[in-house]
């Protein structure tokens, strides 16, 4: 496996992956992903990418990616789950289900975390379902509950 910083072009895996990230779930029946991702209030959530601050990595066996990580800035006015502030990008990652639990993960968060430090950023947060097993990835990489949305449960990352 390796790693590599994303670009523009890998847009559609990046969609991809934001669906993996939200149908973590194996249980529950999934929606077609084309039909999910077209829903406006999913559609904002990568529209635009590669704005400033945008950043990203993908994890690749050979030439296949199979999992990613981002992170974004968002507003006050316009921003998603993992919202803390406007000098905090939010985090998401997806990876494959059957690369999952093989620290893929693991790797894109750590490789995510050092372009952040290296981008000046002081801290990141991401939300996350509290039966979802990879909170307990989040937590031994050092993101702590701040807050709560909803279902989610709201982690920061000091860097």
């Amino acid at each position: 496996m390796t790693i590599r910083t994303a670009t523009r072009d890998d847009l559609p895996f990046l969609e991809e992956m934001l669906f993996e990230a939200f149908f973590w779930n194996p249980t529950p029946p999934r929606p077609p992903a084309d039909e999910f991702l077209a829903r406006p209030e999913i559609q904002t959530l990568l529209a635009g990418w590669g704005r400033p601050g945008d950043r990203a990595v993908l994890a690749q066996q050979g030439e296949t990616p199979i999992g990613a990580a981002w992170y974004r800035f968002w507003t006050e006015e316009d921003h998603t789950y993992g919202f803390v502030d406007a000098e905090t990008p939010e985090l998401g990652i997806g990876v494959h289900a059957i690369h999952r639990s093989r620290g893929v993960g693991r790797a894109l968060m750590r490789a995510l975390i050092e372009a952040a430090r290296n981008d000046g950023v002081r801290t990141l947060s991401l939300s996350v379902d509290p039966s979802n097993f990879a909170r307990r990835l989040y937590e031994s990489e050092g993101f702590v509950k701040v807050g709560e949305s909803g279902t989610s449960w709201i982690f920061l990352l000091r860097l």
